[in-house]
């Protein structure tokens, strides 16, 4: 059974590291990563789900593992 990605933890790490959407935006942009704030709100939500490719920059981003965004249930 694959696991499930964790929508939560996006606002989590933003909201530990005192990011804005915006803050997280421009720090992605600066990775090569070009995403709206709309999109990142999407994903936080749970309405949309960032592609796998994307997950790598995400991590890095936040100085975590991939793993933290499929965590154990």
């Amino acid at each position: 059974m694959a696991k499930e990605f964790d929508h939560t933890q996006l606002k989590k790490l933003r909201e530990f590291l005192k990011w804005t959407l915006r803050n997280l935006m421009v720090k992605l942009s600066t990775m090569g990563f070009d995403v709206t704030e709309q999109t990142l709100l999407n994903w936080e939500n749970g309405d949309t789900t960032p592609d796998a490719d994307k997950l790598p920059v995400l991590a890095a981003v936040f100085g975590v593992g991939i793993e933290r965004f499929y965590p154990e249930k």
